[in-house]
């Protein structure tokens, strides 16, 4: 099913529909760690309507942020808003959240976490007009896209119902845009076979990541089982890591987790109970020297505190991120650009997007680790 909207300043949609998978090994490596990371400077994002939930470079001096329900724009960092280039979920329409941010140097891309994910040019037609197209992918954990390609977690198959779910228990993916997402093959599966147990509780969780690395290599980090896999632009696999080498916690109960309890860890309290009990991976880096894992942890001063893992050939580098956060849902997403990282500080999950204390939201700049 597919479909298209052309809009002119005054937005018009499009859609089409979808599919993406990964798999792992393992590397024996020491971690070094106690280093920071540089502060470069900190500024408030302008007020909306909604929790900021992504964040990607869009020029030296300016980032692309997605709002849960406000849309998608350019911001400067001096905080000023520069222009808008998806449309508030009312206006663009068929689409319930902007969870999830991804940009190549011709394409923007943002998905809802449930079903909906649109992509449009960064430049519109000659007379003005932007055409987003749409598919339909039943969840997405996480997407990024390079040039053509696109990389995804979740379930990228549409389903008839709970049984037919990942029937191969695949779990990330590979496809393209000129393909509208409808090519797309997996190259991770869930360890507990069809159905993908592991993931399927937890799904809940945004505990996992995939990024595409300079080169086109990508990583696949799901977080819901061990291991974390860089995999070379073809889809082969190059190395593994293991989930404690990268500090994050591996959540025993998913593959055994009753209705019951699953449908208590999606309530806010459950789901914080868990967030702030565990070890978490927020966001993949694509530093130079390799990809940069974003852990958060709750702290016993009762805040938010995160460590950068670089994944490296010989080993894992520890670096301390120097920003806490005060609220229990605050997390970090991030990307890398001519050496600085930006990363935008706010809270996420759930239906808290409209709580005018969960809105404030910061971009954080920092200068890359030295390799």
């Amino acid at each position: 099913m597919s479909s298209q909207l052309m809009m002119q300043p005054r937005w018009r949609s499009i859609g089409v529909l979808s599919l993406l998978v990964a798999t792992f090994s393992s590397l024996g490596a020491g971690a070094q760690s106690n280093q920071e990371l540089r502060l470069l400077d900190r500024i408030s994002l302008p007020q909306a309507q909604s929790v900021a939930t992504d964040i990607r470079w869009a020029s030296d001096s300016s980032v692309y942020i997605s709002w849960d329900r406000a849309g998608v724009a350019e911001v400067g960092l001096d905080g000023v808003k520069r222009r808008t280039l998806v449309p508030d979920l009312k206006t663009l329409g068929d689409i319930d959240h902007y969870t999830h941010l991804a940009v190549s140097p011709s394409t923007l891309v943002v998905s809802s976490q449930l079903w909906t994910t649109v992509w449009r040019p960064l430049k519109g037609n000659p007379g003005g007009e932007v055409i987003f197209q749409r598919h339909e992918i039943p969840i997405v954990e996480d997407i990024d896209v390079s040039g053509d390609r696109v990389l995804l977690m979740g379930l990228a198959e549409h389903q008839k119902g709970a049984r037919d779910i990942a029937p191969k228990g695949d779990v990330a993916w590979v496809g393209t845009l000129s393909g509208k997402m409808e090519d797309f093959k997996p190259v991770l599966y869930d360890l507990g076979g069809p159905g993908a147990p592991n993931y399927f509780h937890c799904r809940h969780f945004s505990m996992g990541a995939v990024r595409f690395l300079a080169d086109g290599s990508f990583i696949v980090a799901p977080g819901f089982q061990d291991g974390i896999t860089l995999f070379r632009a073809g889809g082969q696999k190059v190395r593994s890591w293991t989930n404690e080498q990268a500090g994050i916690d591996t959540h025993p109960d998913c593959p055994k987790m009753t209705d019951q309890e699953d449908e208590q860890f999606r309530t806010e309290a459950g789901w914080q109970r868990w967030l702030n009990g565990h070890h978490v991976l927020d966001d993949i880096l694509p530093l130079p020297q390799g990809p940069g894992l974003l852990v958060r942890f709750w702290g016993t001063d009762r805040q938010a505190h995160w460590t950068l893992k670089v994944l490296e050939p010989g080993g894992v580098k520890t670096y301390a991120v120097p920003v806490v956060g005060h609220r229990p849902v605050d997390r970090l997403h991030g990307d890398v650009r001519n050496g600085r990282i930006v990363l935008l500080l706010s809270a996420s999950g759930f239906d808290w997007s409209l709580d005018p204390a969960n809105m404030p939201s910061e971009i954080l700049l920092l200068e890359i680790p030295k390799a």
